[in-house]
């Protein structure tokens, strides 16, 4: 049988025309190498020769496009489930991402080549074949990213994030950021170079982006600089920026204006950026400040917003709205951000909490949240050769298993999809014509394993947390478990 061309046949195919997404009942999908040489209806007989992959209760469809997560394991996270500081205005990262007593690292003790195996292993099993990734902020050297991500087989944009300034805890445990003397710019050349060095390796699987990672920790100057750079090397662009009640009236504070009414003057509302979550905008309830046009001069420059409404629902934080983002003419974007990093959990989260904040069961539709976490991602990333299935696009692609008993009887495997898949559904996954899930299981690691390596890692973690407290608590003081023991 020929090596490079494969035929998938499936119940449903997810395919693309006419500028769309469009269902359409047994037909077929051939790859020939890293490729899409076909879409259509089944043909009879398969060419001869030709490998033939049979799916009688498949949905096949483009990977899915993570615009805005972090490559790790997201120990930091999983401890703040139901729990944190008051003092933080519902913020989970800031309860452990600054620099703790006596300078303390709270992620120090953990080996983050495990916890990046991990993460884009959950990714692929979930049918995330690109994603973007927010500077190793969190999961360490993005030079191991990189190589780790060309081992694996996803299709990502990495680089080294930078900032102005960095965060840390008083003796007290209060919250402080102090700008850098050189305000960021050694970081800053250090990720021009690598994005650069790194774009297009492992048959061009791998870019560059470069990642401001925090608009409240980037100084008008720098994000000048960004602009300027990403102009020059071709490059697009991604920050968190209107992330936090806190980050919101801090900036309001020391700019006069607002997280998006700095990035407009800067230059940094443009059709090659994405934001990342863009939550709090002035007119957002939860801001008690005006509205100010924020979403219009987002709207008007043709960025892209990142939305990852599961992680921010854990925080009792929900996206105003999607509805009102989407008939703005904002190109929203899906991201699976912190953790499980799964793009189902996301997808479900958006219509349902967009029907819920409309008050309206025909906002955020199954349409509009699958776009999102295929074609939006692409046009966001500046591609039309992802997100897609559509001859001449990139073979990435996902099997959902439809025929598992959740399912049940079904008028519409869109909408099935959206309100009752989940990652263990996922049968099959492909990137770039290479087979990277099978069956359900990772075809280049051992799960066992990995997952053993990044449970012991995290409890190394946690066992260090009375030693980064400013009040010398242990784990169980700061974040209790939801029961006692026996």
């Amino acid at each position: 049988m020929s090596a490079d061309r494969v035929i998938y046949r499936a119940k449903w195919v997810l395919g693309f025309r006419d500028g769309a997404h469009h269902l359409l009942e047994n037909g077929e999908v051939e790859v020939a190498g890293n490729s899409i040489a076909y879409v259509g209806p089944a043909r009879e007989p398969a060419a001869e020769g030709v490998e033939v992959r049979a799916f009688p209760e498949g949905l096949l469809m483009p990977g899915f496009i993570s615009s805005h997560a972090h490559v790790c394991s997201h120990v930091g996270d999983r401890m703040t489930c139901d729990c944190g500081r008051l003092d933080l205005f519902s913020c989970g990262f800031l309860n452990y991402l600054p620099a703790g007593r006596d300078g303390a690292n709270f992620l120090a003790p953990e080996d983050p080549e495990a916890g990046i195996r991990y993460a884009i292993g959950e990714l692929l099993k979930t049918g995330v074949t690109t994603v973007v990734e927010m500077g190793g902020e969190v999961g360490g050297n993005t030079d191991t990213m990189v190589d780790i991500a060309g081992e694996m087989g996803i299709r990502g944009y990495f680089a080294p994030g930078y900032a102005s300034a960095h965060y840390h805890f008083d003796d007290r445990g209060r919250l402080h950021y102090e700008w850098f003397e050189d305000d960021g710019e050694e970081q800053f050349e250090v990720a021009c170079e690598a994005a650069s060095r790194n774009n297009g390796k492992y048959n061009d699987r791998i870019r560059g982006i470069l990642v401001p990672v925090e608009a409240v920790l980037t100084s008008r100057r720098l994000l000048r600089r960004t602009r300027e750079e990403a102009t020059r090397l071709g490059l697009p662009v991604t920050l968190h920026v209107a992330e936090t009640i806190w980050e919101f009236h801090e900036t309001v504070r020391r700019e006069q204006t607002t997280p998006l009414g700095v990035l407009a003057d800067e230059g940094l509302l443009a059709p090659d950026v994405i934001l990342g979550h863009s939550l709090f905008y002035g007119g957002h309830s939860q801001t008690g400040f005006p509205r100010v046009g924020d979403l219009e001069r987002v709207a008007a420059s043709g960025a892209h917003v990142s939305h990852s409404p599961f992680v921010f629902s854990r925080r009792g934080i929900m996206f105003e709205g999607f509805r009102t983002y989407s008939e703005l003419g904002i190109n929203i974007t899906l991201g699976t951000d912190s953790y499980p990093q799964d793009m189902f959990n996301e997808m479900k989260f958006a219509s349902i909490l967009g029907k819920v904040h409309s008050k309206d069961f025909r906002a955020a539709p199954a349409r509009d949240v699958v776009n999102a976490a295929t074609v939006n991602g692409a046009r966001a990333l500046g591609r039309d050769d992802i997100g897609r299935l559509s001859p001449g696009a990139k073979a990435d692609m996902l099997v959902v298993d439809l025929g598992r008993f959740a399912f049940g009887p079904m008028q519409d495997p869109i909408k099935a999809l959206v309100q009752i898949g989940n990652a263990q559904h996922v049968d099959h996954v492909m990137v770039d014509g290479r087979v990277v899930v099978d069956e359900g299981r990772l075809t280049m690691v051992d799960e066992a394993a990995l997952l053993a390596e990044v449970r012991a890692n995290a409890k190394k973690v946690y066992d260090g947390y009375k030693d980064f407290d400013h009040a010398g608590r242990d784990i169980l003081e700061f974040a209790p478990p939801a029961f006692k023991a026996w």
